[in-house]
């Protein structure tokens, strides 16, 4: 993966310059996103920039501390004095197949403190990852133009009833029906696919081992039956007649264990189903998510 961190420092002259507050803007980007510069520069033409790549992966694994709001106070005020700004914009973005998460923060470096932040997970539409970071600067700014939020409903359906996914949550339902795990496996859970076998594939093993004995056994009673009936030694009698008795026990207890473990893996096999059909794959009801009212800004 490239990685590519931008600082972009923005003054804004929308108002006079003692009364307007001042931006540094980072982005940090999983991959590297041509003309980023350049729409933002297009995007806020009242606004004046300047690039700076000279400090890298300064806010890298934010998520990793217990209170990310906080784990950077002492680097917010910092680069706060040194760019001489108000607040600080972090912009991340990684990529996942045919989507991306943009990640935005809002800091204050007077206070060195977390304001705001707005994360989204989108699939990707033309030109989105520069689509969607104007439209997150252009929100914290109070700035939004009708075409940004037009170029990302264009990833929407027109009916949403017209829709046809590929893989279905019924789908996985009837798959785990036939075959234990299979479900889970055609909704990319392997695990659970691999403990769903598994726990079938004892059940059933258990459950055939313990009917073949409960057969052997019935076989065995009925044979020793027909021999205890047939002889007249005292010996073999006493002989048989132990053996039948032996196996009638058996019988029933291999009948009792075959009867629970039949139940226990039907039961198992249904409920494999029913869980292959509550975890299967979905698809995103929120194919993106509408921006919230600009947050006040104060310099406090």
């Amino acid at each position: 993966m490239h990685n590519s961190m931008s600082f972009i420092l923005f003054i804004s002259f929308l108002y006079s310059m003692n009364q307007e507050p001042t931006y540094l803007v980072l982005n940090h980007f999983d991959q590297e996103i041509p003309e980023v510069e350049k729409s933002l520069i297009e995007s806020f033409n009242n606004s004046k920039f300047e690039f700076n790549e000279s400090i890298k992966n300064i806010f890298h694994n934010l998520d990793n501390y217990d209170n990310p709001a906080s784990s950077h106070m002492d680097i917010i005020k910092e680069l706060g004095t040194e760019h001489k700004v108000n607040f600080i914009l972090l912009n991340k973005i990684e990529h996942n197949e045919d989507r991306f998460i943009l990640d935005g923060l809002l800091f204050n470096t007077r206070s060195g403190g977390l304001i705001h932040r707005r994360k989204i997970d989108l699939k990707q539409y033309l030109d989105g990852q520069i689509n969607e970071l104007v439209m997150w600067v252009g929100n914290t700014l109070g700035i939004q133009q009708k075409d940004w939020q037009e170029n990302r409903e264009s990833i929407l359906f027109s009916d949403p009833e017209e829709i046809e996914y590929d893989k279905t949550p019924m789908g996985a339902a009837i798959r785990s029906l036939i075959v234990p795990g299979w479900g889970q496996a055609y909704s990319n859970k392997k695990i659970s696919s691999k403990v769903w076998f598994g726990v079938e594939a004892s059940l059933s093993l258990a459950f055939i081992l313990s009917y073949l004995n409960y057969d052997t056994s019935v076989t065995n009673f009925l044979k020793n039956s027909n021999l205890y009936n047939a002889t007249d030694d005292e010996k073999l009698v006493s002989k048989y007649r132990s053996d039948a008795e032996r196996d009638w026990i058996n019988h029933i207890i291999y009948s009792k264990l075959a009867i629970a473990l039949a139940s226990a893996t039907g039961t198992g096999w249904v409920s494999n189903s029913i869980h292959a059909w509550v975890f299967g794959p979905r698809p995103y009801t929120n194919i993106y998510q509408e921006w919230g009212s600009s947050p006040k800004l104060e310099e406090g």
